[in-house]
């Protein structure tokens, strides 16, 4: 069974077949509905390449993971971009794209171009956690359509490069409420890199949080940290050789936190007994630690799903492009914090 059997069969032209199939809007819904019922009837699968040819489209997705060897190898390692992967994949599968995977070092990324060059791809998406604005920027200056899943990596300026944002303040601000109902007034938090949007916008929620319950600030309880499980541990490390452990800390992500828990326990001191911890992000590790993590959980595969919505529309010329959500993260209660009995323990 070829596209001449399903044409002679429906009673149309070749051409008006490959229209069918290439979603053309000049096929009345009368013949559409024809063809595909022919289509379905004799179980038609179009071969894919034929489909290409036939189309000025490849109907694939280029995902490209962009990582640096000489800090981190993200696709075999990295604990917060899995679930975005799997969504990325499997949403493109339902939308009737295919996914090129294609795993690039941030030292040479000259096989981005070349999947677009050869026209393999219609359209990008970046998974990195290294900084490649400047890439950003020569796609969409090469006239290329592209998305990224860290708004970290979207170019400043008028290019656009639709990425999934998140709620980052109010939801800092939501963890800080909780531990102030427990009823600690002692917070301290371990910051993310304050040059990094998120990391800026979480500290931000933390203060003004803090402002609004008028909880006391001191600059000895913000330590400056990089989303890292050892700037977790030398939060904890100076707080207790300075005497001024809080009885509660808000971590800027998981990892942070899984550092300050692994330093506290090595000074024998219990979470959440001496001293309450949350995170940010709800790593699949989190709900296995001991405590379970209280942490905000990012909706990683909900906001993967936006971006190959958008980059679709994009592609597809769609009048109803899908817009821009600002997805909240949702607070997830375990078993890390616990209401304050005495002040800390250290202090």
């Amino acid at each position: 069974m070829n596209i001449f059997d399903i044409a002679r069969i429906a009673g149309v032209s070749r051409k008006t077949v490959q229209r069918v199939l290439n979603n053309s809007a000049s096929v009345s819904p009368k013949t559409r509905e024809k063809v595909l019922g022919v289509m379905e009837e004799y179980h038609y699968e179009p071969n894919s390449a034929a489909r290409k040819l036939s189309s000025k489209r490849t109907h694939t997705i280029g995902l490209f993971i962009i990582q640096d060897k000489n800090n981190y190898t993200l696709y075999s390692d990295d604990m917060y971009y899995g679930a975005a992967i799997g969504a990325v994949i499997s949403h493109c599968f339902e939308r009737g794209y295919n996914t090129l995977v294609t795993i690039l070092d941030v030292s040479d990324t000259s096989a981005l171009f070349s999947q677009y060059k050869q026209k393999n791809i219609d359209g990008g998406i970046v998974i990195s956690w290294s900084n490649v604005q400047k890439l950003m920027e020569q796609i969409k200056e090469a006239g290329f359509e592209i998305c990224v899943f860290d708004p970290n990596n979207a170019p400043d300026g008028g290019l656009s490069v639709p990425a999934p944002k998140i709620d980052n303040r109010k939801a800092t601000y939501k963890a800080v409420e909780y531990l102030a109902d427990l009823g600690h007034k002692d917070i301290g938090m371990i910051t993310g890199l304050l040059n990094n949007p998120a990391g800026l916008e979480r500290y931000e929620g933390f203060m003004d949080a803090m402002q609004t319950r008028k909880l006391p600030v001191s600059q000895d309880r913000i330590f400056h940290g990089d989303f890292t499980e050892q700037s977790g541990k030398a939060a904890v490390e100076q707080w207790i050789s300075g005497g001024t452990l809080p009885t509660a800390v808000f971590c800027s992500n998981d990892l942070t936190a899984i550092g300050a828990m692994k330093a506290l326990a090595a000074h024998k001191l219990s979470v959440p007994d001496d001293i309450s911890v949350i995170g940010f992000d709800d790593l699949l590790i989190s709900q296995y630690l001991h405590p379970a993590l209280t942490t905000l959980r990012v909706p990683r595969v909900d906001m993967a799903v936006s971006l190959v919505n958008q980059l679709i529309s994009v592609l597809e010329e769609d009048g109803n492009a899908a817009e821009e959500t600002l997805f909240e993260a949702e607070l997830i209660v375990r078993d890390s914090c616990s209401a304050t009995k005495i002040a800390g323990k250290f202090s």
